[in-house]
């Protein structure tokens, strides 16, 4: 009987101990923002750019090392220089994609 009693305990042990092991939360563990880029090549001189009716930024650096921060999703991007559109395109940039913008 007394066998018995240690084997019950023994087994009781060992589940909750296995049951409380897993553990559902995650601590310390972070998700990354989701972003996307946008680079500009050509002729940047007094262009202006507007992403989805934003307030408009002037380009001040080119290539694909020189990379705007956007948020994934369908954006319009509008270059103008004097007040004329010399670009307007829209883009679908997903999570981490990079898109080059060529200003004429």
């Amino acid at each position: 009987m007394n066998f018995f009693k240690i084997f019950v305990v023994t087994v009781l042990v060992i589940i909750t101990s296995a049951c409380s092991s897993y553990n559902t939360y995650s601590s310390g563990s972070t998700t990354a923002e989701p972003v996307s880029y946008l680079y500009f090549t050509g002729n940047i001189e007094d262009a202006e750019v507007s992403i989805d009716d934003a307030p408009t930024f002037i380009v001040t650096k080119s290539g694909v090392k020189q990379q705007y921060k956007v948020t994934p999703g369908k954006h319009t991007i509008v270059v103008s220089r004097q007040g004329n559109i010399v670009v307007k395109r829209s883009v679908l940039l997903g999570d981490g994609h990079e898109k080059e913008i060529q200003i004429p």
